[in-house]
């Protein structure tokens, strides 16, 4: 059985099949219902193939020249080993804070290594969807670069980490060309 997690991921490329099946497991979670959901949620997963796998915490906060992030900056998680993979991804709040969900509010990601990339995108339509440029100058949103510095490398274990900081530097820096696995924009999951 494949093992996979329903974490909010950013598609770099999506297959209607992928899509249904995330169509599927979402409305039969839903279907799930109240009463005994603990049992029918662990139902909703095993009729979609779907398993639910254990979570580390990764949460903290995210400042950008000392000082909190613009609205909708996103931080996201890459598995350095799957670079075409989808990435993981939270958005700060206006105070620049961050969490990281796949099931439950909060709760985190799989355990694993990763690298951790940022960036800012105007919002577009359909809601979820970040368009770009990255407005953080493509400094921080491509996991070959961002690899190479050891405070960008993550590894998840249980129970996970809440006190995560990163203070970035964009002001007076100069804009970077994205590599072919930096991420460039954020389409809204169907």
């Amino acid at each position: 059985m494949t093992t996979r997690s329903l974490a909010t991921r950013v598609e770099r490329s999506t297959g209607p099949k992928t899509k249904r099946l995330f169509v599927v497991a979402i409305c039969s979670l839903a279907l799930a219902g109240c009463g005994r959901s603990v049992d029918r949620e662990e139902q909703a997963y095993r009729d979609t193939g779907l398993t639910r796998v254990p979570v580390g915490q990764v949460s903290g906060v995210v400042t950008i020249d000392g000082a909190a992030p613009a609205p909708f900056t996103l931080v996201m998680l890459a598995d350095p080993q799957k670079p075409d993979a989808a990435v993981l991804r939270a958005i700060c709040d206006s105070e620049g804070r961050f969490a990281f969900t796949s099931y439950d509010s909060g709760d985190g990601v799989p355990p694993g290594k990763y690298v951790v990339l940022f960036a800012q995108f105007n919002v577009g339509r359909p809601l979820g969807t970040f368009e770009p440029p990255d407005l953080m100058k493509n400094l921080y949103n491509d996991p070959d670069k961002n690899a190479s510095n050891p405070e960008f490398q993550v590894t998840v274990e249980l129970p996970g980490r809440t006190d995560y900081h990163f203070n970035l530097t964009v002001a007076g820096e100069p804009p970077s060309a994205p590599g072919p696995h930096a991420v460039t924009e954020v389409k809204a999951a169907m």
